[in-house]
């Protein structure tokens, strides 16, 4: 391992980027493929895993903490600097801004479009619809905090709930970092070791108080996630790491190493007999795991993790967001009309291709013009708040009482 000092060349951030953008990619493949395995059973809600097949599918569920992980770092990074840097406080109204345009127009108009591919198929196998009353909880992300809207119409924007309540919450960790830790690595270190404790704490309180899904579900069950890239981010804006090859390798064999020993763990017999133990760890060998491969992708080199920059998952994380988003809709739609093939790969790849048609034109047509609008608007704000003020009016200002 090694350091550079400086900020990074372009090559080199476009590299980083690529390589997070086809994170993203597996991300969300991954996720889509446990579905398309998942809802092949009659009951989805009651699967046995009896195949090999059943045990690897099952466990790409993952791909959903490789999200969190991925949000946490891309997240805190600037926050991160402003605090170790202390050169001012992160634009919190541009932060907001630019995460609204990035989650609101891409999901409100997936949820049309699962309105029009679902609604009136409430008896299909899949398929769970809420009340017409219960529609406006998913208008504002509060799908999760009703049992009737949890896991029902799209179920996988649960996961947005929590996403946008980190969202809010991440400008506080931020401001607390940089009030309490500014220029201190190691006040920020203990911070986010704290999110990690308290997303244990949580989850052994769920299970030994024997609370509902609503609390299982809820964002401080999955709050070490974030915080593992939120680890990764403080390292990065901490010293300016670069990888050799060698490096690279170790640290991407080791986040590798803690996924796999994730799903042995929640495969093996000793973690179905110690469940206490198993809900209350949940999955952070994994989001850890994830963690370290983020690491690598973003400050490797060298074939370890040149996969991470193919074209195929590069651009299948460039529109992993609507991905995520209308793939089981299309899913359930495919199974509700009778057009779903049998074996699991034909399956995979009937899905797929809708799904990644559906979420480039999202992309190109929706989610990318959007994002240049607000970023335009955003720059002109920032520009200016920069500019100075006029010779008349700073002596207007200078004379105000």
């Amino acid at each position: 391992m090694g350091t550079v000092s400086g900020m990074a060349s372009p090559a080199r951030s476009r590299e980083r980027t690529a390589g997070l953008d086809g994170l993203r990619g597996v991300a969300a493949l991954s996720v889509l493929a446990f579905h398309v395995w998942l809802y092949h059973f009659p009951d989805p809600a009651n699967v046995r895993r009896n195949t090999f097949l059943d045990y690897v599918a099952s466990d790409l569920r993952l791909g959903l903490i490789l999200f969190f992980v991925l949000s946490g770092y891309l997240l805190y990074r600037p926050f991160a600097r402003a605090a170790l840097r202390r050169d001012g406080t992160v634009d919190v109204r541009s932060y907001a801004v630019r995460r609204a345009g990035r989650i609101l127009p891409a999901y409100y108009l997936a949820m049309l479009g699962t309105f029009a591919l679902l609604w009136g198929a409430a008896d299909r196998h899949g398929v769970r619809l809420p009340d017409e009353a219960d529609l406006a909880l998913f208008a504002v992300f509060a799908q999760n905090y009703s049992p009737h809207t949890l896991l029902a119409f799209n179920p996988v924007t649960w996961t947005l709930c929590l996403e946008v309540l980190f969202y809010a919450l991440l400008p506080l960790l931020g401001l607390a970092a940089y009030r309490f830790g500014a220029g201190r690595a190691r006040r920020q270190l203990w911070m986010l070791l704290g999110l990690v404790a308290v997303g244990v704490l949580w989850n052994w309180i769920v299970y030994s108080r024997g609370w509902s899904m609503i609390a299982s579900k809820a964002l401080p069950a999955y709050l070490p996630y974030f915080a593992f890239g939120m680890l990764v981010a403080l390292l990065a804006e901490r010293r300016p790491l670069r990888l050799g090859p060698l490096a690279t390798l170790g640290v991407a064999l080791a986040g590798a190493a803690g996924v796999l020993a994730n799903s042995f763990w929640h495969a093996s017999e000793v973690g179905m007999s110690h469940q206490g133990i198993t809900l209350t760890m949940q999955n952070l060998p994994a989001g850890l795991g994830f963690g370290l491969l983020v690491l690598a992708v973003s400050a490797g080199s060298g074939p370890a993790v040149a996969w991470s920059r193919s074209r195929a998952l590069v651009g299948a994380g460039v529109v992993s967001y609507a991905l995520y988003l209308w793939h089981l809709p299309i899913l359930l739609f495919e199974q509700r009309i009778g057009v779903m093939p049998g074996p699991f790969a034909a399956r995979f790849l009937a899905v797929l291709a809708p799904s990644l048609a559906v979420a480039t034109a999202s992309w190109l047509l929706v989610e990318r013009p959007v994002l240049a609008k607000v970023h335009r608007r955003d720059g002109r704000r920032r520009a200016r708040r920069a500019q100075p003020a006029s010779p008349r009016r700073a002596l207007e200002t200078h004379a105000a009482p």
